[in-house]
């Protein structure tokens, strides 16, 4: 896979998500901050709801219809509130994402949809974040990839807390378990590599090295360097009763 199949990845996300959705869809962007991972066309024709616990990110929001601040694993939304649920680089610093997910999917709407993504958690990239503290990914941000206010209020990186059904397959067992049904499913690699090798050449080639090693030693089929998923399940329609068939 190239460096780019994040990009090509979330495009084609993203024509499921156009071909599914309503012409002005209610969205909900779950701890969506102040940026969208949604194309801005879409952004702008919709009525979206931003829940996010960092007051910066909230304040600096230019796009949601509605702003609360609050905990995505506790807020709570009245059934069928919304088209589409959106949480992108978010589960992974959740301490209970089960809930979360739980939450989400009480609030779609019947044949509503979840757009997730996330890094995967057993991934290199993601076993190198679980492996380093927390101060260490920020001097990672402010000098490998030159974020001047990396660990700043309001900025990146944020905590990781890497729940174990960050894992893809755990994820999927508890979409399933939720009655949600899978339109969309892709890892891809990491754009760790990218921003090794474009800083640092030499480091580069030597984790791309480091890493295809450690590939010998894994399961058939997985590769480490698949670092980042994008998932997207819709809620099972809704379904007649047995007495509203009995009365057609």
């Amino acid at each position: 896979m190239d460096e780019n199949a994040g990009e090509k990845s979330l495009r084609e996300a993203h024509r499921i998500l156009d071909e599914r959705l309503p012409a002005r869809a209610r969205i909900y962007e779950a701890g969506g901050g102040s940026a969208s991972s949604l194309p801005a066309v879409r952004v702008s024709e919709s009525d979206i709801t931003v829940v996010d616990i960092d007051h910066a990110q909230i304040r600096e929001n230019r796009y949601a219809t509605s702003k609360i601040l609050g905990d995505i694993q506790t807020y709570s939304f009245p059934p069928s509130s919304f088209d589409l649920v959106v949480c992108y680089n978010v589960i992974e610093h959740l301490s209970d994402p089960e809930k979360a997910i739980r939450l989400f999917h009480s609030a779609l709407a019947p044949g509503g949809l979840m757009f997730i993504g996330a890094p995967v958690r057993d991934s290199f990239s993601g076993w190198a974040t679980r492996v380093t503290p927390h101060w260490f990914h920020i001097q990672y941000y402010r000098w490998i990839l030159k974020y001047a206010s990396a660990g700043k209020p309001g900025s990146v990186p944020f905590p990781t807390v890497f729940h174990p059904i960050v894992t893809p397959r755990k994820l999927l067992e508890l979409c399933n378990e939720l009655g949600f049904q899978l339109v969309y499913f892709r890892e891809y690699k990491g754009m760790i590599y990218a921003n090794m090798a474009q800083r640092s050449p030499v480091l580069g080639k030597l984790l791309e090295l480091a890493v295809s090693v450690a590939n010998f030693f894994t399961s058939p089929g997985s590769d480490l360097r698949n670092g980042d998923f994008h998932l997207i399940v819709a809620k099972a329609p809704m379904t007649r009763t047995m007495d509203e068939q009995s009365e057609r």
